[in-house]
């Protein structure tokens, strides 16, 4: 879980750069990763809803797809450049093809839910059962899903590889989300935490 006070910092980041607070962790997540990695580019897999175009009449309705994207991490690159750029591919809707002959185990696969924001109307999220084990088998680096039950509560539930250092990531998150909230202009750090 990230906890109420790092949804906090969060949420400040989310205003200081101004891009929904969603973005901001799919950008949070992939700076962490990249640094544990010691990868300079995180291709993320992610699962995005569909949206009806021109003259569809709601065909697609709630239907989501996974959606595929590359994104440079490292080379000097500051958390405000990262994050902008992710937000406005996640905005325009900039995808990349899938390459289906190549290895995809080096891709971090993500299923973020926050909460939608209606006028006039108090969103309610259902908790999420954190006791049960949503996946047995990863073949990517990282499979999260994560749900924002509250304004102060992200639950991530995630399935991570075993050649992968689950506690130098919760650590560079951490870096991460704060560095978004009070230093976003900073080159990231490189190499392993």
């Amino acid at each position: 879980r990230l906890q109420p006070g790092a949804c906090r910092v969060m949420e400040a980041g989310s205003k200081v750069l101004g891009v929904p607070a969603d973005h901001l962790l799919v950008a949070t997540i992939a700076a962490a990763f990249g640094q544990v990695a010691g990868q300079d580019e995180v291709k993320l897999s992610l699962i995005v809803p569909m949206r009806d175009g021109k003259g569809e009449g709601q065909a697609v309705g709630n239907l989501a797809n996974t959606r595929h994207l590359s994104l440079r991490v490292g080379g000097g690159r500051s958390l405000f450049s990262l994050t902008i750029e992710l937000s406005g591919r996640l905005r325009r809707r900039e995808w990349e093809l899938c390459d289906v002959l190549g290895d995809d185990g080096d891709r971090v696969f993500l299923n973020v839910r926050g909460i939608p924001g209606f006028d006039g109307a108090k969103t309610v999220m259902e908790a999420v059962d954190t006791s049960r084990c949503p996946t047995k088998f990863v073949r990517n680096y990282i499979e999260m899903f994560a749900d924002q039950e509250s304004p102060d509560q992200w639950t991530l539930w995630m399935g991570i590889r075993e050649d992968f250092d689950g506690s130098a990531l919760a650590r560079a998150m951490r870096r991460a989300i704060w560095g978004m909230a009070v230093s976003p202009l900073e080159p990231l750090p490189g190499g392993p935490v």
